[in-house]
């Protein structure tokens, strides 16, 4: 497994278990019975869909919005190396004082 794929793999494991323990947290309300309640299935399922459901939506925001701000870091960066190629160029420019 290389490492992009570990990655991507340890990201859906911490959101599966954040998931998990806060669905439970909300849903689990009662430890009287081994069963889960049909409340607590529902309550589970619907929690689920909702962290799912949200996490796909701030997926397709980050998607959108990624590219606008690699650009933007490039430009800042290209604008660094100018000022810093001019400072250079500067440097070269001026006599040395003996």
């Amino acid at each position: 497994m290389d490492a992009l794929q570990l990655r991507n793999f340890k990201d859906f494991l911490l959101l599966y278990n954040q998931m998990s323990e806060m669905c439970f947290k909300k849903c689990a309300n009662t430890f009287l019975s081994r069963q889960v309640t049909s409340d607590e299935d529902l309550c589970v399922n619907n929690c689920a869909l909702k962290y799912i459901h949200a996490n796909h939506k701030i997926m397709e925001i980050f998607m959108e919005v990624q590219p606008m701000m690699v650009r933007k870091r490039m430009e800042e960066i290209n604008a660094q190396q100018s000022t810093l190629e001019a400072q250079n160029q500067q440097i070269k420019v001026e006599p040395n004082p003996q």
